[in-house]
């Protein structure tokens, strides 16, 4: 018997200009809570302007407060490569920035960081899958991924997530 179902959600590509933008949003049910154990970041294009030569774009999950507003409704997919049984929905809920701007959250305590090289391509992940350092989400909670671009950050700049997560 499964101790616990696996999922992956991707936030697909989202615009990033300069500063700091809400990317993924997410929320965890009042019944169920989430362990996040591997939070990728990727920069899948990057066009104009030019991104400085040696800048970086950091990726955060934090703790939010407010109402989530805007973006676009995303479903996690369950995976069998984690342990999973059967073909149940994920009770945890997420709003990507893909379809428009996420509004009203406002950012909160750090659980997570990444930092990526401002490249087409470049990507960075941290996986703690059976560490006991999975990032745990507890019921009825808020929280988003956050991409902090520097200057340069401008039309073309398209960053995503993918988190694997388990409930």
């Amino acid at each position: 018997m499964s101790m616990y179902r696996g999922y992956e959600v991707d936030s697909k590509g989202v615009a990033v200009a300069t500063g700091v933008t809400p990317i993924l949003y997410i929320g965890t049910a009042a019944t169920a809570d989430a362990h996040i154990v591997r939070f990728r970041a990727i920069l899948e294009a990057i066009s104009s302007p030019a991104p400085p030569t040696n800048g970086s774009v950091v990726f955060t999950i934090n703790v939010v407060t407010g109402t989530v507003g805007g973006g676009g409704s995303v479903t996690a997919q369950q995976r069998s490569g984690f342990n999973s049984s059967g073909g149940l929905a994920a009770n945890t809920t997420f709003t990507s920035a893909n379809a428009a701007a996420i509004t009203g959250l406002t950012q909160g305590a750090q659980l997570a960081f990444l930092e990526v090289p401002f490249a087409t391509g470049a990507w960075e992940e941290d996986a703690w899958e059976n560490t006991g350092l999975e990032i745990d989400l507890p019921q009825s909670g808020k929280y988003c991924v956050y991409a902090s671009a520097p200057s340069g950050a401008g039309t073309g700049c398209d960053f995503r997530t993918v988190l694997k997560f388990t409930e």
